[in-house]
């Protein structure tokens, strides 16, 4: 099923399960960015779309340490009164996709089906369209005889 993600405000995709995971991996998107799966009404994170992703397989775990990072002092930063942090601005999501994607323009160019297989769909279509011209010519006899029935009563 097609999966959506919100990133930097824009709607992208459709992507398969295997592509998000994959732009994961290559840091397009965290998994806790918006996303919405075919089917569903209500955006939720890529995490809770796909499930969780596996940091094994990431190629940023696969990397060693840097160890001259390690020995490097951490610089101090001078605090910040809490009246001087901005409010962050609200993220306006675009509405899920509601009810089914538009039609898409198909054309059959072959039908490949096994003679045996096209026999017995053509036996079963027999049988259905017996049926059915039974079941109308029942209605068909039952509607002929309530009209023999009301003339009758009529010329009487």
């Amino acid at each position: 099923m097609a999966i959506w993600v919100i990133k930097d405000g824009q709607r992208e995709g459709p992507y398969e399960e295997e592509d998000v995971r994959e732009l994961i991996y290559e840091g397009t998107y965290t998994e806790r960015d918006p996303a919405i799966r075919d089917g569903q009404y209500d955006w939720s994170t890529i995490s809770e779309v796909i499930g969780p992703v596996s940091a094994e397989l990431s190629p940023i775990a696969e990397s060693e340490p840097d160890l001259d990072l390690l020995d490097q002092e951490e610089e101090q930063e001078t605090p910040v009164a809490p009246e001087e942090i901005p409010e962050p601005e609200p993220v306006q999501l675009p509405p899920p996709p509601r009810g089914p994607p538009p039609p898409m323009r198909v054309t059959v160019s072959d039908i490949d089906i096994p003679f045996g297989s096209m026999v017995i769909f053509l036996l079963k279509w027999a049988g259905a369209l017996l049926v059915v011209l039974l079941i109308a010519g029942a209605v068909m006899g039952v509607v002929w005889a309530i009209l023999a029935a009301l003339v009758a009563m009529i010329l009487r």
